[in-house]
């Protein structure tokens, strides 16, 4: 499909700013789910995602989490289908409805198309208390590609000797794994963070082999992390294998691929290399643009970076237009005291002293 989700980002970014509270789904299948992860993560939205924590649905588990952060008024639970793969568990959700609904909170479940069908049919007290539906369109793949892939993975499994269970239980680990070293990273424990991804990336590839894209996604995480400690040359060469990886199965014209073009430029740009930088945030900016739309929150940060590259050439007018097309984009999608917002508001603001000098 080629449509553009900058509608289903605008209402979600209208439920998380300004809606009262309720229950709200979100159809998405896994791979938007966690782009819409990693937009959120670091906001005023506190992230449940049951990847990371395997296993049926229980109301406990989320009036728990409600209690443990009483000032956050938005949960985003991701991956819920996993949650309600039972009878049982649709049972506890359909009783449960009630209680959800009176905690006062925004509750955003996340759930691929599969789920929401499943949800329709065999939860329908639940579902006839949810706000509001908003759905999600996937990104072009080259399908015949990816099932190649996938039948290369299906042998790395069978080769690996794992039966179902511990199958299961290696997956679960690795998405442990991968979350904690992405907290890890966002408190700058960069060392901790390269730990956990080495060891992911290596059950992933036994699971998986080396051409695959959960692979070239690990990648992308690690060489983030070796960008933060400086490490540029080996960032450099993971960038690289992620982005030749994600354009053979994904495509050119692709959200991932085109963070795979943003964040290879960021490389270069702390390098001082001002003219590869541009020229890679130009690529992620053409395909944010045409597939994501203009208004989406990666568009944004590709605004934000062409702005600071255009100062630091001392391009000040450049860097202003480019900063306040950032500006507007995520005022409107997360509010003026959101973090990203509050650093394009500054670099706007010093940019534009350097002018008046």
């Amino acid at each position: 499909m080629s449509e553009s989700n900058q509608e289903g980002y605008q209402t979600l970014g209208w439920i998380v700013n300004q809606s009262e509270q309720g229950l709200f789904l979100v159809v998405a299948d896994e791979t938007v789910q966690e782009e819409i992860v990693n937009i959120y993560r670091n906001g005023a939205v506190k992230i449940y995602d049951y990847k990371r924590h395997p296993g049926a649905y229980a109301f406990q588990h989320l009036q728990e989490l409600a209690a443990e952060l009483p000032e956050t008024k938005v949960f985003m639970i991701a991956n819920f289908q996993l949650a309600v793969q039972d009878e049982e568990s649709l049972k506890r959700l359909n009783f449960s409805r009630d209680m959800l609904d009176g905690m006062g909170k925004n509750f955003i479940f996340l759930v691929t198309p599969y789920g929401d069908d499943r949800l329709a049919v065999k939860a329908c007290d639940f579902y006839s208390f949810v706000k509001l539906r908003i759905t999600f369109h996937n990104y072009i793949i080259k399908y015949e590609k990816e099932e190649k892939l996938l039948s290369m993975a299906d042998e790395s499994v069978k080769e690996s000797g794992w039966k179902p269970e511990e199958l299961k239980q290696k997956l679960a680990e690795t998405y442990a794994l991968l979350e904690q070293a992405k907290d890890e990273s966002d408190k700058a424990h960069y060392y901790e963070s390269e730990k956990l991804l080495l060891k992911a990336r290596e059950i992933k590839v036994k699971l998986l082999g080396t051409e695959h894209l959960e692979i070239a996604g690990i990648d992308h995480e690690l060489a983030g992390v070796y960008a933060n400690r400086g490490k540029y040359a080996e960032a450099e060469e993971l960038y690289k294998k992620s982005l030749r990886i994600r354009k053979k199965i994904l495509g050119e014209e692709h959200p991932s691929t085109a963070a795979s073009y943003h964040n290879l430029g960021g490389v270069y740009e702390s390098q001082g290399k001002y003219a590869e930088a541009e020229e890679l945030y130009r690529k992620s900016l053409h395909i944010n643009e045409k597939v994501l739309g203009e208004e989406h929150p990666s568009t944004a940060m590709v605004y934000h970076n062409l702005g600071r590259v255009y100062e630091s050439q001392e391009e000040y007018e450049m860097a202003v237009a480019y900063y306040l097309k950032a500006y507007k984009i995520l005022v409107h999608r997360f509010g003026a005291d959101h973090p990203d917002t509050k650093i394009v508001c500054e670099n706007i603001k010093l940019v534009q002293r350097k002018l008046s000098l």
